[in-house]
């Protein structure tokens, strides 16, 4: 019994020391997924409006944290004046 305690406190420490996390190139990687799709036509026309509102939103974020100085390479598909919009709103 002792053993099986001991193993489950050592799983519960790992758990804690490895939170989830969501990095930038994870963002990225989502906008580039919606892209696709959406060329794809993947995406129904009544869902277009929701999704394209949650990829300006990661757009704005990514754009946001570059000129906050982080290190990350947008691609010119997010070069539109499109998320700038969705930001001031």
């Amino acid at each position: 019994m002792t053993e099986e305690t001991t193993a489950v406190e050592g799983t519960a420490q790992a758990q804690e020391q490895k939170a989830p996390g969501l990095s930038l190139n994870d963002i990225l990687g989502v906008v580039q997924i919606i892209d696709v799709v959406t060329q794809r036509g993947a995406i129904k026309g009544e869902e277009l409006v929701a999704v394209g509102t949650l990829r300006e939103r990661f757009v704005a974020f990514l754009r946001h944290a570059k000129e906050q100085g982080q290190n990350i390479e947008l691609p010119p598909s997010m070069n539109n004046a499109s998320a700038a919009d969705a930001t001031a709103q």
